[in-house]
């Protein structure tokens, strides 16, 4: 199931793409003013080029200081400058909106795609069952040749387990919402069965019974997809081309998958596919706010963390390192019901998997300082289960 700090790691993930597009989009604002400031050579004007420079120097410098919040006296511009420096910011303003609006709906549906990749898995057992009665109805034509030797069992195809996801309503449903589909892609199923899961030893035999039990049955559908569907490269390799965000969320997906098949582990079990947590309207919610209150206290947060880095050049902090304090300062600041404490706990040990090693203890020195002013200053004011920091 998805937890709290998969939650922050995708909202950092989200918020640390967010600030690579803003800085692509500055970048390509600067172009515009170059591109508008530059000869064009396909002219017959006669241009005057030392003019157009000093245009463009001059825009850039503008363009440049309206974001550095430069003390310098603005400088009086002409026509052809100033509407020049309207439209990159305007075109900035734009393309980082529409990076964010992205963003922010990436993160609204990732239930949904962690949802889908669970019933992918648990559609492939059915298309491995359909598939071990395809084969075991092809070699029936050879026994006459070959004897008994030729004969495939369908352990697999009458699997009880198996049959519970093939009868369930909801699971279907969901596969029809969901738009799940193997019928495409019947040359990597066979594939998958005849080159890995029909050379499983285990698998194998378990097919070769002359009959099984329901305890053998789901065992067998537990073990396919603990030791080859997720386990396998060939099956990772598959999902990580079909998915990029198939390395982050196959371990909640692979625990879902299993909680689903643990839910029918007794013959009398009714199948319940297992929820991506136990409340995602409020873990939703919280992701959301956390993602998008960043943003929109930007400024605010990096007041904060110029001021605690006094002997530091803000600029040559890493990115991540930025985005990862900023994300812990709304957390203390703008989430009372979470403990002060567990917050810095948690974002120091984001850092270790995703900052330099040195961020553990450089983000741990700052927030822990942070706290502590905040906390004074009365900024931060915990309730509910965020008291239990002045305990």
């Amino acid at each position: 199931m998805i937890n709290r700090r998969s939650l922050r790691v995708k909202a950092f993930k989200n918020l640390y793409a967010y600030e690579s597009c803003k800085g692509a989009n500055y970048m390509m604002s600067l172009d515009l003013i170059d591109q508008k400031f530059s000869p064009d050579l396909n002219s017959m004007e006669v241009m005057d080029k030392p003019d157009l420079e000093r245009k463009r120097k001059l825009a850039r410098a503008e363009f440049e200081n309206h974001f550095h919040k430069s003390k310098e006296e603005r400088q009086p511009f002409n026509e052809e400058i100033e509407e020049e420096l309207t439209r990159a910011l305007e075109y900035l303003e734009v393309q980082n909106h529409a990076d964010f609006k992205k963003l922010s709906k990436d993160l609204n549906e990732e239930a949904d795609r962690v949802l889908k990749d669970q019933l992918i898995i648990l559609s492939l057992l059915e298309e491995f069952a359909f598939l071990n009665k395809k084969l075991s109805d092809h070699k029936k034509t050879l026994t006459t040749l070959l004897g008994e030797k030729a004969m495939v069992k369908t352990n697999l195809y009458s699997n009880r387990v198996i049959t519970k996801l093939a009868n369930d309503e909801a699971f279907q449903k969901s596969k029809l919402k969901h738009k799940i589909n193997w019928s495409k892609k019947q040359d990597v199923l066979r594939d998958w069965y005849k080159g890995t899961l029909n050379k499983d030893e285990q698998y194998r035999e378990y097919n070769q019974k002359e009959s099984t039990n329901y305890d053998e049955d789901w065992l067998i559908v537990d073990y396919i997809c603990r030791a080859v569907i997720f386990k396998k490269d060939v099956f990772s390799s598959y999902f990580e081309d079909m998915d990029l965000d198939w390395p982050d969320n196959q371990a909640i997906v692979r625990s879902l998958v299993l909680k689903t098949l643990k839910s029918a582990k007794e013959e009398e079990d009714q199948l319940q596919i297992a929820d991506i947590s136990y409340n995602w309207d409020e873990d939703s919610e919280y992701v959301q706010a956390l993602f998008k209150t960043t943003i929109k206290e930007n400024d605010y947060l990096e007041e904060l963390l110029i001021d605690k880095l006094r002997n530091w050049d803000i600029e040559r902090v890493a990115l991540t390192d930025k985005v990862l304090m900023k994300m812990a300062l709304v957390e203390m600041i703008y989430f009372p019901s979470i403990p002060t404490k567990v917050t810095i706990n948690e974002f120091i040990e984001i850092s270790k998997t995703f900052s330099t090693p040195k961020s553990k203890k450089f983000v741990n020195g700052i927030l822990d300082g942070l706290a502590v002013e905040l906390v004074e200053k009365g900024v931060i004011r915990k309730s509910g289960r965020g008291l239990l920091d002045n305990k």
